[in-house]
């Protein structure tokens, strides 16, 4: 089966980070979680992906086609939730949706968008977004991602400061997606709903792939957490720990 998705050998530097000759593939019907310690450059790759920033090196290929500088096309079938903000604070919650509606040719139902703000209570959904909180900013950027039924959707942690029942009811509709067909590539720090929801695990570390396993190995060897420890804690971070508790105890 051709992969949706296929990164290969993608190369950015930003002063002393490098991403270094990335190389993954999504395929469809597919959930990968993107782990990495903070600064690991899963970002930055999301990022390069949806052509927001141009890469130094290597290649984008989305559904057998080949990415080009100033090509947005694929856009039309790509969902993508930035890490945090949305772009026009300045229009009301509902104001958005709209447009993101008209940018994807979606025909406009008020009736199905009352609906959808009520499941996700946005009761302020006319509340200029610059007011939101965090929280609802990413409801309503959840919301923009799937609202056009796109093939493959980007999630950069989706999951940051929403309550307990709003991220239950995203797992279960990103699972229901991928049921119908839909592949996902999400980054979260959180372990345990990267263990839930992936089919397979990606961990970055200092803009290298470093380890990538099936979850089904991975809990068998005792699950993500243990997968992360083993790649990215060193003996130091243990001395470490041992440094805090014995500063905090004196």
């Amino acid at each position: 089966m051709n992969p949706l998705l296929s990164v290969k050998n993608l190369k950015k530097s930003y002063g002393k980070f490098l991403l270094n000759n990335l190389s993954f593939e999504i395929y469809e019907k597919e959930m990968v979680g993107f782990l990495g310690p903070n600064g690991s450059g899963k970002t930055t790759t999301i990022k390069l992906i949806m052509n927001s920033i141009q890469k130094d090196g290597g290649e984008i290929i989305f559904d057998g086609k080949k990415i080009e500088k100033d090509d947005f096309t694929f856009r039309s079938y790509i969902g993508y939730m930035p890490e945090s903000g949305t772009p026009y604070e300045f229009l009301t919650g509902r104001e958005y949706i709209n447009f993101i509606l008209g940018v994807f040719k979606v025909k406009k139902d008020e009736k199905k968008l009352d609906e959808l703000f009520r499941i996700f209570n946005l009761k302020e959904e006319k509340k200029k977004i610059g007011k939101y909180s965090k929280g609802m900013k990413q409801k309503l950027l959840f919301i923009s991602a799937i609202i056009h039924n796109p093939k493959l959707l980007i999630l950069d942690e989706p999951f940051n400061a929403v309550e307990p029942q709003t991220a239950f009811l995203m797992k279960n509709i990103l699972n229901t997606l991928k049921k119908d067909g839909v592949s996902i590539l999400f980054s979260s720090h959180t372990l345990e709903i990267v263990e839930k929801l992936s089919d397979r695990v990606i961990l970055l570390n200092d803009g290298k792939k470093v380890a990538e396993g099936e979850i089904d190995k991975i809990k068998r060897d005792g699950g993500v957490e243990e997968f992360f420890k083993r790649v990215i804690i060193s003996s130091e971070d243990d001395d470490n720990i041992k440094k805090i508790v014995e500063i905090i105890k004196e």
